[in-house]
């Protein structure tokens, strides 16, 4: 009899805590934050200015946005004028030496960085206030017996997710 009745309450809980998280309609499970009238986001190409890294670098970059605010929203992608915008342009893909250490009576790099920059900017148009540009930058380091000018589309989407979940967290999820 008493398990029953605490599995009754653990339901009745269950059911009224269901109700009143649905009854808000501002936070998601997936940690966004938007208001229940944004329903649409245009991301527009993320161009390559800066003439470094691989040939399909635009593609990769504004696919990974796309790709990522679909899985983790339920907005509706549009080509333009979406209730939030998304637009920017790729401004670093640099490598430098991260680590340097001595042979001998030479310097060599132990670790190459691989530093990608995008400029962002972002507009809310239900909520201008919410607007901003900014740059986002990601280093990944690299051994020194990876040649840097040789990644895979696969360890640059790796670099490009990390800073794709930056700009929706400052996007969507006012983190």
């Amino acid at each position: 009899m008493t398990l029953k009745i605490n599995f009754r309450l653990f339901n009745l809980v269950l059911g009224l805590a269901s109700l009143s998280l649905s009854g808000c309609g501002v936070y998601s499970f997936s940690g966004t934050t938007l208001s229940p009238d944004i329903k649409t986001i245009s991301i527009q190409n993320f161009e390559n200015s800066t003439g470094e890294g691989p040939a399909n670098l635009t593609q990769l970059v504004t696919n990974n946005f796309k790709e990522f605010y679909r899985r983790n929203t339920n907005l509706t992608i549009l080509q333009r004028e979406g209730d939030l915008q998304l637009e920017g342009q790729i401004v670093s893909f640099t490598f430098t030496p991260a680590a340097i250490e001595r042979d001998g009576i030479n310097n060599q790099a132990a670790l190459n960085r691989l530093t990608l920059g995008v400029q962002v900017r972002f507009t809310n148009t239900k909520n201008p206030e919410e607007s901003f540009e900014q740059l986002f930058s990601i280093p990944q380091d690299f051994p020194e017996n990876v040649d840097v000018t040789q990644l895979s589309p696969a360890q640059i989407n790796q670099l490009t997710e990390r800073l794709v979940t930056d700009v929706f967290n400052k996007t969507v999820a006012n983190w």
